[in-house]
């Protein structure tokens, strides 16, 4: 009887919800899958079942020791994403463990046992986009770590698609991108537009945009971005974007800011190293 009230509850629901005038399958579709323009994007695809067995044997022990006796239900925070070592090139801004705890928290489920890995850093290949490009363009997903120099503070964006080099600015990328402050008082603001919205789909789909002048996440009508970073990596700006909804990562006190070190990680599986875009371990572009 319990079971069959449940159902009928469900399924009342749902015929609700369905039949509303405020439901907007576009909207659900959208929210589903994203889309940039009248192109329809794939849906995210999960590990199989064996890389899934993997990934929790590898975490049993971890759980073991975090999940609390007294309210098993209460779910543990994630650990944090490890880094790979690298002495020539040491990395600087995820270094510290509560920027790296921070992103694991934010990132998408099949990525949460994964490592960061550098290959890109201003400290090592200069300040321009060309040497930014050279580094990341072969790979998909990529974290980018940005230095705000004044307060210190760590901002970021992580991006579904690689980012490419075009003469004129491009958009593309989906609604796996997010923005971020990872430090101090980390906040992660991912795409999440609102039935009410009234931007163009245009505006709200801007995710990622590149060309040789600048890169840049999220849009909004007055020509602001969400984060961008000009062609020499010397500046930047930060202001509230359609879709993410996010604060000016670097602060209420101006859009515009100096930027410090920026640091680009691509993912590789925490268990074996492997890149989760499964490129080759060891291309010729790595890091030497």
């Amino acid at each position: 009887k319990g079971r069959g009230a449940d159902a009928h509850t469900f399924w009342k629901t749902l015929r609700d919800c369905a039949h509303s005038p405020r439901f907007n399958f576009n909207a659900l579709v959208k929210r589903a899958y994203g889309s940039v323009g009248s192109k329809w994007r794939r849906k995210i695809n999960f590990p199989r079942r064996r890389t899934l067995a993997r990934m929790v044997r590898f975490n049993e022990e971890w759980a073991a020791t975090h999940v609390s006796a007294t309210n098993p239900h209460v779910p543990p925070p994630p650990p944090p994403l490890g880094y790979v070592k690298k002495d020539d090139v040491p990395i600087e801004l995820a270094l510290p463990t509560s920027v790296r705890a921070a992103l694991a928290e934010w990132m998408p489920l099949q990525y949460r046992s994964t490592k960061l890995d550098l290959i890109f850093s201003t400290n090592v290949h200069g300040r321009s986009l060309s040497a930014f490009y050279d580094r990341v363009s072969r790979t998909k997903h990529t974290v980018c770590l940005v230095e705000v120099l004044g307060t210190g503070a760590t901002i970021g964006m992580f991006a579904s698609q690689a980012w490419v080099s075009h003469k004129r600015p491009k958009i593309y990328g989906d609604g796996g991108c997010f923005l971020f402050r990872a430090s101090p008082d980390p906040e992660c603001y991912k795409w999440r537009p609102s039935e009410d919205d009234t931007q163009c789909d245009a505006l709200l789909e801007q995710f990622q945009v590149s060309s040789e002048e600048y890169i840049a996440m999220g849009a909004n009508k007055d020509g602001s971005s969400g984060l961008r970073l000009n062609e020499d990596m010397t500046r930047g700006e930060s202001a509230p974007a359609a879709g993410f909804n996010n604060e000016p990562l670097a602060g209420s006190a101006s859009d515009a800011f100096e930027v410090g070190v920026v640091e680009v990680y691509r993912l590789v599986r925490e268990i074996d190293g492997v890149p989760v875009d499964g490129e080759d371990d060891h291309p010729a572009w790595a890091l030497k």
